[in-house]
């Protein structure tokens, strides 16, 4: 009886392991264990480099100062894109929510015409003003990369 109960235990732990695993995101490959969870980055992580935040204010100033306003303070007609409103619209999503929604729907007038590395540039700027921390890296245009990195507030 104490076997059969030890057999039933370890075959409930094996399963209770494998379903622990699929829910963090591995799966099996033959002969191997691969991740495919998120980074679990934050913009917090330095996803950026200075130049990139400097090429995004450029492109920012032509793009997007008109409606956001010059400092990013936002007006009657665009929402703020530096502070606490900006922060707490944003955090829990991710970096490419964000470049997705400028590419996609921005500028107004324009609407269209930032490409992905545009608006990934133009993040990249909208971080640096929000105080987010420079990396040695710039952060590149590739949605999937992108998806793990989330906004978080300080």
């Amino acid at each position: 009886m104490m076997n059969a109960m030890m057999k039933l235990t370890s075959s409930k732990a094996a399963w209770t392991a494998a379903i622990v695993a699929a829910l963090c995101g591995f799966y099996s490959r033959p002969g191997s264990m691969i991740v495919v969870s998120a980074q679990g980055k934050t913009v917090a992580d330095g996803i950026y480099n200075a130049d990139q935040a400097k090429r995004g204010q450029a492109k920012y100033t032509q793009a997007c100062s008109a409606c956001h306003q010059a400092d990013l303070s936002g007006s009657d007609q665009a929402p703020a894109l530096v502070g606490g409103d900006f922060l707490d619209r944003w955090d829990g999503q991710s970096v490419a929510d964000l470049a997705d929604r400028i590419r996609t729907s921005m500028p107004a007038d324009d609407v269209g015409s930032l490409t992905t590395p545009m608006s990934v540039d133009i993040v990249s700027y909208i971080l640096s003003a929000n105080g987010f921390p420079t990396g040695a890296e710039e952060m590149k245009p590739d949605r999937a990369a992108l998806k793990g990195v989330m906004i978080k507030k300080k």
